[in-house]
């Protein structure tokens, strides 16, 4: 398997440079990364994950799980992370896609097999769901108490504000949100809303948006009645 070579865009070692996270909302192409826990790539458009692998040494990852693979690099805070982009053109992009629809790398669930999927995933185009804009999650971030705010979807953060690492915990965050919405469809009380863990130090908020989560990470002070109004307003923007 081998993706187009594409323009070389340089290589970032620091994915929270604010820089960086600005720079992917025009970015089409391969995002090749290499973290203390293996290697592997992300193909994006204009901030749509559209594939993704990872290959740590022991197994091969595609698609979601590759996602989810990526955020388990070593816990030493000295591992080396690199971030090599490919810029891709429309040629080149049309030729990744291919070659993930392949190699079974998208980052899209299958159709159940007496239901005939959109001609999109037919064609291997269907890209995942838009990120948010970041004007709102600055709109929670702003917020007393917030310290820090991230939308993560499959496990992988992929938009983060403020001071928290989100990058170790977004698999276990999506883990008891779907546990979460798993009891309340089973206790027959509606769809799930927002999720809560305190501590005597923090508040740790976690709520579906969309085809996204977002985590919110607090102060233990922190009055959550405006935090949950402006949650609420988001989630109906977006019709979350």
């Amino acid at each position: 398997m081998k993706f187009p070579a594409g323009t070389d865009g340089g290589t970032i070692s620091n994915p929270q440079d604010e820089g960086f996270i600005e720079g992917m909302a025009s970015f089409c192409g391969a995002i090749e990364i290499t973290t203390g826990a293996g290697h592997g790539f992300i193909l994006t458009d204009n901030s749509r994950l559209v594939s993704a692998y990872f290959s740590d040494g022991e197994g091969e990852f595609k698609g979601k799980s590759a996602l989810a693979h990526m955020t388990l690099d070593a816990e030493d805070d000295e591992s080396p992370q690199s971030f090599c982009l490919h810029h891709y053109n429309q040629d080149e992009f049309a030729q990744a896609v291919q070659i993930s629809h392949d190699e079974h790398l998208l980052i899209i669930a299958e159709s159940p097999a007496d239901s005939p999927a959109p001609q999109s995933e037919r064609d291997g185009t269907a890209v995942p769901p838009e990120l948010l804009d970041e004007g709102k999650l600055n709109k929670i971030l702003c917020q007393p108490g917030v310290l820090a705010v991230s939308a993560f979807f499959e496990g992988f953060p992929v938009q983060s504000l403020g001071d928290a690492d989100f990058e170790h915990v977004a698999a276990s965050a999506e883990d008891f949100a779907r546990a979460g919405t798993k009891i309340a469809q089973e206790m027959g009380i509606g769809h799930l809303d927002q999720l809560i863990l305190e501590t005597p130090t923090n508040k740790f908020i976690i709520a579906p948006c969309g085809d996204l989560y977002l985590c919110i990470f607090t102060r233990s002070d922190a009055q959550l009645g405006l935090i949950r109004v402006v949650l609420k307003s988001i989630q109906k923007e977006i019709g979350g």
